[in-house]
């Protein structure tokens, strides 16, 4: 069989997939609108096609529902949404703040990367810089020293790169950040699924998911 057929073969089957799962609520009980059957319909193609990112990214905003990280050693678990933190060490995907300093669990590799005077200092890179982005890794750094300041900027948003292993190998993440003082808090996370792929910072942006349905409910309507 060739490879082009394989392709078209597998495109239909995803096709097939959801139709089927529309047409779970079209029946006249569903309490579902169609067009919500069909976004999540359209989502389940663009979850099984390879332009689907494999980051994953949790977002914090400001308000109600807020996890504070700036609270004195308070751990973050960037594989976990915002409603969903502990504020206490979870696993091998946490990383706590306390003082002026931001680290991982010494008993894993998670690790962030560092860099200015000694190595010992957090630095932030930009939206979409691969990470890792070349800075050496330690498990603690700082955010803060008094007579020599910081090397993130204060009251702008940056990326902070970070790598940790579960057990199954490498894998890479960031956590957005602003800095007040001597903390950080942070207005969203994120990483790989797969492991030693690299990530850029920020990824995947905010409506990615969405968009990509809608792109995946028009392939389902041309193909209709």
């Amino acid at each position: 069989m060739s490879k082009h057929l394989k392709e078209v073969r597998r495109e239909r089957r995803k096709v097939d997939r959801a139709r089927r799962f529309m047409a779970r609520f079209r029946h006249p009980t569903s309490h579902i609108p169609h067009g919500a059957a069909a976004l999540a319909a359209a989502a389940v193609i663009a979850a099984g096609t390879s332009a689907y990112a494999t980051p994953v990214r949790h977002d914090n905003p400001p308000g109600a529902g807020h996890f504070d990280w700036t609270v004195d050693t308070t751990w973050l678990d960037i594989t976990l949404p915002a409603s969903s933190q502990p504020g206490v060490e979870f696993d091998e995907t946490s990383v706590w703040q306390g003082g002026t300093s931001v680290g991982g669990d010494h008993g894993t590799a998670f690790k962030l990367q560092v860099g200015g005077v000694g190595d010992f200092f957090l630095v932030g890179v930009d939206a979409g810089v691969l990470i890792p982005s070349g800075t050496p890794w330690d498990r603690v750094g700082l955010i803060y020293y008094s007579g020599y300041g910081s090397e993130l900027p204060e009251g702008q948003a940056t990326y902070l790169g970070v790598q940790f292993d579960p057990g199954m190998g490498l894998q890479y993440g960031w956590i957005g950040v602003e800095r007040t003082g001597l903390s950080v808090d942070a207005f969203a996370w994120g990483y790989e699924t797969e492991v030693g792929v690299s990530i850029p910072a920020g990824a995947p942006e905010p409506g990615t998911l969405a968009m990509l349905a809608l792109g995946a409910l028009g392939v389902i309507r041309r193909r209709r």
